[in-house]
């Protein structure tokens, strides 16, 4: 998996407030540089979406 499909991924399936790709208007952000993908949150995250990506990101 390329990482940039990864973090569209990411950005379609994060829900925030119990709706899916919104990312809170800025509460969850998510950052690529290369083959390295942040995710920041203000707010508790869970951690169901990084859990299972771990071994698909090397």
């Amino acid at each position: 998996m390329d990482a940039a499909n990864f973090e569209q991924f990411l950005q379609e399936r994060i829900k925030v407030n119990g709706k899916a790709g919104n990312l809170g208007g800025g509460v969850v952000s998510i950052e690529r540089s290369k083959s390295k993908i942040t995710v920041s949150s203000e707010v508790p995250f869970s951690k169901r979406y990084a859990a299972p990506a771990q071994p698909a990101v090397t």
